[in-house]
């Protein structure tokens, strides 16, 4: 496990608190554990997490979000033995939690130089199929090795997720994420997005998400943003908000013109 010494140096490094630093450590642990398991071929790595760790986002996550390409009731047999054995090799407990949807767990962490201990919601969706698979890699500063690849989303899909999670909630980090992925080289596939936007039997229209990005404000962007940046980055979270929310209505607005 991490000690202290190196929680130290990496806080330093980041600019973040222990606590956050201690939580990225214990989701790579988990995600070097996991993508060594032979049945780990039909899990795919996405959201918030994955763009940071394979993808090169900056901002810090607290959730790991997976879509499960295997029958759910194979998926619990497995992963329940999965835990079994890592809960005998790290300081580690896993307690399901009552979702309407897929499988939802908490992984709690006892982390020898923190007081408290740290939370990992683990979220395993099965309801649709991955269009882009891709493996990945996992670099960091970390003391873990990960020497297997990731499956996961490509950037182009989770960017297609982002935009129906824009559309159907109002998390206001899902407008950073979607900025930082454009940043990144991830691209507008209208035909994924169309695709992610079938399960609720919607179509997907530019104007519609152009309108939906003025229900975001910027105290909520600031509020929810806050706890996953750098410290030095946290008052520019404002001009932040006002930047992506302008650069994704003009480019928005750019690609409306063309389709219609």
């Amino acid at each position: 496990m991490i000690n202290q010494t190196q929680l130290n140096q990496l806080s330093k490094k980041y600019k973040i608190n222990e606590s956050i630093v201690a939580r990225e450590f214990v989701q790579i642990t988990f995600l070097k554990e996991l993508y060594e398991e032979g049945f780990s071929r039909d899990i795919y790595f996405k959201g918030g997490t994955a763009i940071r760790l394979l993808y090169g986002g900056q901002r810090f996550s607290e959730d790991l979000d997976f879509t499960v390409q295997v029958d759910e009731g194979v998926f619990i047999k497995l992963i329940n033995k999965f835990f079994s054995k890592i809960e005998n090799q790290y300081p580690f407990t896993f307690k399901e939690r009552k979702t309407i949807t897929g499988k939802t767990y908490l992984l709690t962490a006892n982390v020898q130089s923190l007081k408290n201990p740290v939370f990992v919601k683990l979220d395993f969706s099965m309801r649709e199929n991955v269009l882009e698979p891709t493996k990945s890699i996992i670099e960091s500063e970390y003391p873990v090795i990960v020497q297997s690849f990731v499956n996961s989303l490509s950037k182009n899909e989770i960017l297609a997720e982002k935009i129906r999670a824009i559309l159907r909630r109002e998390k206001h980090r899902d407008i950073y994420d979607l900025w930082i992925l454009l940043e990144l080289g991830a691209k507008f596939d209208l035909d994924l997005i169309q695709n992610k936007l079938k399960y609720y039997d919607e179509v997907f229209k530019v104007d519609r998400l152009i309108s939906r990005l003025k229900d975001f404000s910027k105290d909520e962007f600031i509020k929810d943003l806050r706890p996953f940046v750098p410290i030095g980055e946290r008052e520019k979270l404002g001009s932040l908000f006002e930047y992506v929310k302008t650069y994704l209505e003009k480019l928005l607005s750019s690609i409306d013109r063309k389709s219609s």
